[in-house]
């Protein structure tokens, strides 16, 4: 089945202000991948997207570059739904005396692992940076990923998968408003709940 792609963005909500979801261009997510930061950065810098952290290229991260990217290799359509993120715009650098702007800060990353599947369901992951971590961007990044799920066409269930001793990630999906559905064990990460929202329109 043929989804049509989410807008580009970048996604907003009014439920997060001060929050964008800015996808992550290809050229700068395989600069990730291969670690390096600087080239990423450049390449993320030429869309106006802030300095990336050094997180984005640990180990864990790399190897989420690596698959989403051959996810990318073998249907480009997938490339719309993955793989984006997190900015923070804080008020506080100032431009002279008694004049500020906006300066945004990235805090983390978050996507679908992909696009529809054939019911209709996307599932959401994320990863706040450890620095900016249980200050509530995870709760308003998800915010976002749940109204742009809500907008996409053809997109019926919203799905989130949590190991069960995240408590931090439990706590987020559930006060979003996903449910718990089941259980299943994943061939890389083990032991899994499986949290769903109805988001069709």
């Amino acid at each position: 089945m043929a989804f049509p792609p989410p807008p580009p963005g970048p996604w907003t909500s009014a439920s997060s202000p001060g929050y964008s979801v800015y996808a992550t261009p290809l050229p700068a997510l395989e600069a990730l991948e291969a670690g390096n930061l600087p080239l990423a950065s450049s390449l993320a810098e030429a869309v106006s997207l802030p300095p990336l952290p050094d997180f984005l290229i640990s180990d864990a991260n790399r190897g989420i570059w690596r698959r989403r990217l051959d996810l990318v290799n073998r249907d480009p359509e997938q490339f719309a739904w993955i793989s984006r993120l997190v900015v923070y715009e804080d008020v506080g650098v100032k431009k002279g005396p008694g004049d500020e702007e906006k300066g945004g800060v990235i805090v983390g990353r978050i996507g679908f692992h992909g696009k529809p599947d054939e019911r209709g369901t996307v599932e959401v992951g994320y990863e706040i940076s450890p620095e900016h971590r249980r200050k509530g961007h995870a709760k308003a990044a998800v915010g976002i990923m749940i109204e742009v799920a809500r907008r996409a066409k053809g997109v019926n269930v919203l799905k989130a998968s949590v190991e069960p001793d995240n408590l931090a990630s439990r706590k987020v999906v559930e006060g979003a408003g996903l449910k718990k559905v089941g259980r299943k064990v994943h061939a890389r990460r083990g032991l899994e709940d499986i949290f769903e929202m109805d988001v069709s329109q």
